[in-house]
């Protein structure tokens, strides 16, 4: 061996060593600290079961939990439940309760908080009412154990307890019972990792770690398996200004921020503090018709907006011009969520044609009404799809009526039949046929069809998995006939976050900040 050489050898032995130690150390999660979250406005409500808005359903899987949640295949896993047995017939479900769960109160949880729970959320949440209309009885059996019995064999009962908006979280009895299903629950306590400690509107909301917390024994497995709360503090600060979000991150103000515009990509991934995540599925973007009352009840009228508009100049021009954040599609579950994706041939999706729009006007018997169009700022993407949607049905001779307001006043206005015709969102992954919530008719826009909800019902109560695909595409198909809402392309969003922060899964279509450290 030449001289020096296992000198040399050993130094770089010991420099390697050193590296790995420095990196795992790096990794390690630490407790503490106050993880600063921007958001785009004030919630509607933290009561999980009385919206299906993003933001509420972003704050509320922090403090609240439910009997099951979604593994990373997005399949039902427990998280309040230990486990389940279904009878013979199908017709009865048994559920054994995880024990020494304590709520944020310090009160353990058992069947008498989970009974009046799901039972108000059967009430309330778009998901409850599909399941608990096949419901014949929900009780508590003991302690520690309920029984759901069916009316009709079930294919919806686990993915539905499992959904992560408008979820089944289980509030103590108490508060279940205090606060009718149509009222919105103001006493938020709940199991989950964080409790809220403070809500003040327009400046933060305050969730702090609750140290009572009993993770489940699994390792973190998409929203479900074990969960930690490293931060002693999540703040959620509401930041209206997407461009003032998006200078936080970059300063060290904000440590996280979501619903990024798109045209600050390119700079946020040149700074070296910051990551950018983008965001997939994330939304199909939605004009949703008022079909209670008013000029959009008119199936004509709303076939010929959905042919008359242009769906790729307006996906480009949402995207920023960035061809990664947006994909034409035309099926009404994304590609993420592979069981229910379809490829069917004939649909009238993005025909953009104007005579077979203006002969529909004219079947339709419109004569240039104003159409009222509600649309928001805070959700930029929102705002410049409505912006170019209006653009072109006015050249085929809509008049529409742009009324552009804040987010807390559309969630609270399109609930309320007399104040529009139509409004933006966005329609995030459903996991099973029937939780597409614009086919309801218990959600804003008021779908009553009676063809659709046949399908629904249909699609309820089989269990043979090809049969449900068939039924799926038929209901595919009857919703371009019917045009309940407009399917524009699929959004992916932008998020930004801090590299100090360590832990998030990238991979949730969904924000979780429990497993989440601070390394700074």
């Amino acid at each position: 061996m030449a001289p020096g050489t296992f000198l040399r050898g050993f130094v770089a032995l010991v420099a390697i060593l050193l590296s790995a130690s420095s990196v795992a150390a790096a990794e390690t999660p630490k407790r503490g600290g106050v993880l600063r979250v921007g958001n785009l406005g004030e919630p509607p409500a933290l009561d999980a079961h009385w919206t299906t808005a993003s933001i509420t359903e972003t704050l509320t899987n922090h403090v609240y939990e439910g009997l099951y949640s979604l593994d990373a295949s997005n399949r039902p896993t427990p998280m309040l439940a230990e486990s389940h047995t279904v009878s013979k017939d199908g017709l009865t479900y048994t559920f054994k309760l995880r024990q020494g769960i304590k709520f944020h109160n310090g009160k353990e949880m058992t069947s008498e908080d989970v009974v009046p729970s799901l039972a108000r959320w059967g009430k309330q949440s778009i998901y409850g009412k599909a399941l608990f209309a096949q419901v014949a009885d929900w009780r508590a059996v003991d302690t520690y154990t309920v029984e759901m019995k069916l009316k009709e064999k079930s294919a919806i009962v686990l993915i539905s307890l499992a959904v992560p908006n408008n979820f089944g979280a289980i509030y103590p009895k108490e508060i279940a019972e205090k606060f009718p299903p149509e009222v919105k629950a103001t006493e938020w306590v709940g199991t989950g990792p964080f409790k809220l400690a403070e809500w003040k509107p327009d400046q933060y909301i305050r969730m702090v770690r609750f140290d009572e917390y009993r993770s489940r024994n699994e390792q973190p497995n998409g929203y479900g398996g074990g969960k930690t709360a490293w931060l002693d503090e999540i703040r959620w600060i509401p930041v209206p200004e997407v461009a003032t979000r998006v200078a936080q991150v970059e300063t060290g103000e904000l440590e996280f921020a979501d619903d990024l515009n798109l045209d600050a990509y390119e700079r946020l991934k040149k700074n070296p503090n910051a990551r950018t995540i983008i965001s997939k599925p994330y939304y199909w973007l939605v004009a949703v018709f008022n079909k209670k009352e008013g000029l959009m009840t008119n199936a004509k009228l709303r076939q010929a907006w959905q042919a008359a508009i242009d769906i790729e100049p307006i996906m480009k021009n949402v995207a920023g011009g960035h061809a990664e954040f947006y994909r034409m599609d035309s099926s009404l579950a994304p590609v993420e969520i592979a069981a229910w994706h379809t490829k069917l041939a004939g649909l009238p999706w993005n025909e953009h044609n104007r005579e077979k729009a203006r002969r529909l006007m004219k079947e339709a018997g419109y004569k240039s009404e104003p159409i009222r169009f509600m649309t928001t700022q805070e959700y930029k993407w929102m705002y410049d799809f409505a912006l170019l949607t209006k653009q072109q049905l006015e050249d085929v001779g809509f008049t529409i009526d742009l009324q552009v307001v804040d987010w807390a006043t559309l969630v609270k206005r399109r609930n309320n039949p007399k104040e529009y015709d139509a409004f933006t969102t966005g329609i995030g992954a459903a996991y099973d046929p029937t939780h597409h919530v614009y086919l309801t008719a218990s959600w804003p826009g008021w779908t009553t069809d009676e063809d659709i909800g046949r399908l629904q019902a249909e699609l309820a109560r089989e269990t043979d998995p090809k049969k449900r695909m068939a039924l799926w595409e038929m209901q595919t198909r009857q919703f371009y006939e019917k045009v309940p809402v407009i399917r524009y392309g699929d959004l992916f969003g932008l998020r930004a976050m801090r590299t100090s922060m360590k832990g998030f899964n990238e991979k949730t279509e969904r924000i979780r900040f429990y497993n989440v450290w601070l390394d700074k």
